[in-house]
């Protein structure tokens, strides 16, 4: 077999050793500018953090009454409609912080004090005391485990120390919910013009994009928000009430971790459910283990099996590696405020992703082969290569 020589434009138009590593150094390069740009986002972001959560949280808001905004405008003028929508959703979450968060609170208290005399005082507490004499057959001694205890107690007295700040200058605070209620109605009056202005007034070439990032977006994200915040509400109601029929104490702070929890994704009813186990036990095992299988059948088959695919079966929830990574992300970067907003945000971001991809399908079908053009495309290549096996031979 003879093999001609290559001609010298075909040794010419091979990239050179030196070509390819510049080429490879400059790509990393690009790649290192893109990481220092994420991180100098971040780094700003965390600096402004505050303002960012008061535009968020009342951007949410906006989105949350619109709704209602809607269903008051059909018998009233619309500015008259947005007013009375606000007053409204107020004067109800004003109604559950006083109620709930309150309450809460002083349970909070309360639970801190039984814990501070469980922990000098075992010996009034048959159950506990049983449960140290089980820990010490484990080998941990008297002085390792008075030492944890003291270490969860100071925990939960720096938790409540950080709580009531919270509560106190956040949601009572008056210039605090003026600028809510101001940017609220601001986002409710300019957001159907700004909706408007993206599908209609921006370029061709992006409004197709745009369009259908923002159904996406209303479809996915609204459905599962609204869906999110009922869901949790009803669940912090049937076991807040089933708490106090069987006894469990401190049932409003009970209520208010149920409802926290129900935004964490995956992990969320595992941890609500696990705390308020750890309270019944204060009342003795029995009301323990009938508060387990209780928040156990409400939390799999009510919530799981009934609720959550009637209420979120038409939104698009997020994947559960991203919600657990982006929970994990907002949490070490923003704190609690960052977990809360973290599945949102990943929401918004997943939907950008989906509809970039499906504007990108669109608009090259060419690079999207059906099955059956897969399947040919397979059987060509594998004819070609075969063909080429044989001539090699």
């Amino acid at each position: 077999m003879s093999s001609k020589p290559e001609s010298p434009a075909t040794i010419s138009d091979r990239p050179s050793a030196h070509s390819t590593w510049q080429r490879r150094f400059f790509m990393v390069l690009t790649i290192l500018g893109w990481l220092a740009l994420a991180a100098a986002i971040i780094w700003g972001l965390a600096k402004i953090i505050g303002p960012l959560v008061l535009v968020g949280f009342s951007a949410l808001l906006a989105y949350l009454i619109f709704p209602l905004v809607r269903f008051f405008q059909r018998h009233m003028p619309r500015p008259l409609a947005i007013l009375v929508s606000l007053l409204v959703v107020l004067a109800v979450i004003g109604l559950i912080l006083y109620v709930l968060v309150f309450a809460a609170v002083q349970q909070f208290g309360q639970l801190i004090g039984f814990i501070t005399d469980l922990i000098q005082h075992p010996q009034n507490y048959p159950p506990f005391q049983s449960f140290l004499t089980w820990l010490q057959g484990l080998g941990l001694s008297q002085d390792q485990i008075h030492t944890s205890a003291q270490q969860i107690l100071g925990d939960l007295q720096q938790a409540i120390s950080g709580v009531v700040p919270i509560v106190g200058s956040i949601f009572l605070t008056s210039i605090t919910l003026l600028l809510v209620a101001t940017l609220t109605v601001y986002f409710m009056i300019d957001g159907p013009r700004v909706n408007s202005w993206l599908r209609q007034k921006t370029p061709v070439k992006a409004r197709q994009f745009l369009t259908m990032f923002l159904d996406e977006l209303d479809r996915s994200l609204g459905g599962f928000v609204r869906g999110q915040v009922l869901l949790a509400t009803i669940m912090m109601v049937v076991v807040g009430l089933g708490a106090f029929i069987i006894g469990v104490p401190y049932v409003f702070l009970l209520a208010l971790i149920v409802f926290v929890c129900e935004f964490i994704p995956q992990i969320g009813a595992y941890i609500s459910g696990a705390i308020g186990i750890g309270f019944a036990l204060s009342h003795g095992w029995q009301t323990a283990l009938i508060y387990g299988i209780f928040v156990t059948i409400m939390q799999a088959g009510l919530d799981g099996q009934i609720l959550s695919p009637r209420i979120l079966g038409h939104s698009v929830g997020l994947n559960p590696i991203l919600s657990i990574f982006a929970l994990l992300v907002g949490t070490a970067l923003f704190g609690l405020l960052g977990a809360f907003f973290a599945c949102p945000a990943a929401a918004i971001l997943q939907t950008f992703v989906l509809a970039f991809w499906k504007t990108w399908r669109e608009r090259h079908p060419d690079q999207f082969p059906t099955d059956e053009q897969e399947q040919q495309l397979v059987e060509v290549t594998g004819h070609e290569g075969h063909d080429r096996s044989a001539m090699s031979t």
